[in-house]
């Protein structure tokens, strides 16, 4: 899967209006290391280093934080339709940036409210649990739909204020998730929760695997079970939020691909969340070439990632009727 993902990677920068060879590709790449005699047109390094290179790179991150988030709350929540936005991040994201964008505000503005809102959202939810569910899974879940509610509801109320010309058509393409405004400046931006939030999952790793059996189970095994549900929310909100906020709205990839991932490598939690990574990034790359590739009107990334996720989804169905594990 990671040889998978290289060839995609370089594979990937031959795809778009501007066509070029694959040794044009890797010796401008190369230019940026060591000294090598320009043959190409200036035009090609910023098609290849500023458009191309950070919206394949963030197409590999974005897709890998929303599976493993994915991967962790299904083990959390022992339930294989669980997705990351299961907390309302996505919502309080999607209000955070319409808010931003029905006041005007520059895309930068537009990423800091989605990725504050996004928080405030799961945090939300997590505060509704404490306070009426005794720590419970069930209430959590409950408290994450409640609060997604709340935010979708606000989200239509900017919506009907928002300007039809110019607000609202920005709003909606938005939801719909792209990575078309991608920069190199929105990896470095990622990358610190993105590592983060990987890092506490690898520590934790052996005791999220224990919870999978269950709390009483994990309780015996002598697993802080409270603490390791909050490294897994705050680690999952971190990656998804982080995501949301660059590229919007892209639902599917979290619940579907760890299903692939786990038939892959079984629901040990170690080996599952590695290859989620990977199988995530891979899948949202390729759907983004496939976008990429259209000539015409670039379709929305989110819309793309339904139409995939879905007949996969049904397959799950199947799944759940004979157990899951």
């Amino acid at each position: 899967m990671i040889c998978l993902t290289i060839f995609l990677f370089f594979a990937s920068f031959l795809i778009g209006r501007f066509e070029m060879s694959i040794k044009t590709v890797w010796d401008i790449i190369l230019a940026q290391f060591i000294n090598i005699p320009q043959y190409w047109d200036a035009t090609l390094n910023t098609v290849i280093l500023q458009v191309r290179f950070p919206r394949i790179v963030l197409a590999i991150l974005v897709g890998g934080a929303l599976s493993v988030s994915g991967a962790s709350y299904q083990t959390l929540f022992k339930n294989p339709m669980v997705s990351p936005d299961i907390l309302g991040v996505s919502a309080g994201a999607g209000f955070g940036a319409a808010l931003a964008m029905i006041n005007n505000a520059s895309w930068w503005e537009v990423q800091v409210l989605a990725f504050i809102f996004g928080i405030i959202a799961v945090s939300a939810a997590y505060f509704i649990s404490h306070m009426f569910g005794d720590h419970s899974i069930t209430v959590l879940i409950l408290a994450g739909v409640v609060v997604s509610s709340l935010f979708q509801a606000l989200i239509s109320i900017v919506k009907t204020l928002a300007d039809t010309e110019n607000q609202l058509p920005s709003i909606t393409f938005w939801l719909m998730g792209s990575l078309g405004k991608c920069t190199n400046e929105d990896i470095l931006v990622m990358l610190p929760a993105l590592i983060f939030s990987l890092a506490m999952i690898f520590v934790f790793r052996h005791q999220i695997n224990a919870l999978a059996a269950g709390e009483d189970e994990a309780i015996t095994m002598g697993v802080n079970v409270p603490l390791v549900k909050l490294v897994v929310v705050i680690s999952s909100t971190l990656m998804t939020v982080s995501a949301v906020s660059i590229c919007g709205i892209v639902g599917w990839v979290g619940m579907v691909v760890p299903h692939i991932a786990r038939m892959i490598t079984g629901a040990n939690f170690s080996k599952l969340a590695a290859t989620s990574f990977i199988v995530g990034g891979a899948f949202l790359l390729i759907i983004d070439n496939v976008i990429r590739g259209v000539e015409g009107a670039e379709l929305p990334l989110g819309v793309m990632t339904a139409l995939v996720g879905t007949p996969v989804f049904v397959i799950l169905l199947s799944r759940v009727k004979k157990g899951w594990s």
